[in-house]
């Protein structure tokens, strides 16, 4: 574990502030949900939770559908890290932590459409050039992740709707 050298104390409702520069290296925002862990000893473990993660098996198996069904490459990431990806992409993509431009599209809440050849910058040494839409995943208004839909030199409408099902399903398998 490293320290930060920061020392906190606990109020009388037991509340207890993060610095402001953890929450931001750490990407924490304000109504992002921590699971509280203890390692058994004295320790207390904060981890950002996902929503989507929490569902991963599904997930993997829900682009490897669409992917065998469209034959559209398809990326699902949380608003830290990739965690499914079907197609030509490498398997070792599932895990890496998201590219901060990646994550301010996302908090941005549209649709976006990528030009071929814009480049979309997904991950360390994954940038996607071909065209693509981007979607982000809500959950009770609260943006989890971004779903990534992959076409050749235009996007057509086949791939927005990809995209806007695939967000949409999700989200509201998660509110349930």
């Amino acid at each position: 574990m490293k320290a930060t050298g920061v020392v906190r104390r606990i109020d009388d409702l037991g509340r207890i502030v993060i610095p402001k520069e953890i929450r931001r290296n750490l990407r924490i925002r304000e109504g992002d949900s921590l699971e509280i862990y203890t390692d058994g000893t004295d320790k207390i473990i904060l981890k950002k939770y996902s929503h989507i993660e929490s569902i991963h098996n599904f997930i993997i198996h829900y682009v490897d559908a669409v992917y065998a069904a469209n034959k559209k490459e398809i990326i699902i990431t949380d608003t830290e890290r990739i965690i499914a990806a079907a197609g030509n992409f490498r398997k070792d993509v599932v895990g890496k932590k998201i590219d901060l431009r990646l994550d301010e599209r996302i908090q941005k809440k549209t649709t976006q459409i990528v030009e071929k050849n814009e480049g979309l910058d997904v991950a360390d040494n994954l940038v996607i050039n071909s065209a693509a839409v981007l979607k982000p995943i809500t959950v009770y208004g609260d943006i989890i992740g971004a779903v990534i839909v992959i076409g050749e030199d235009t996007i057509v409408e086949a791939e927005k709707m990809l995209a806007d099902m695939t967000s949409a399903f999700l989200g509201k398998y998660l509110e349930t």
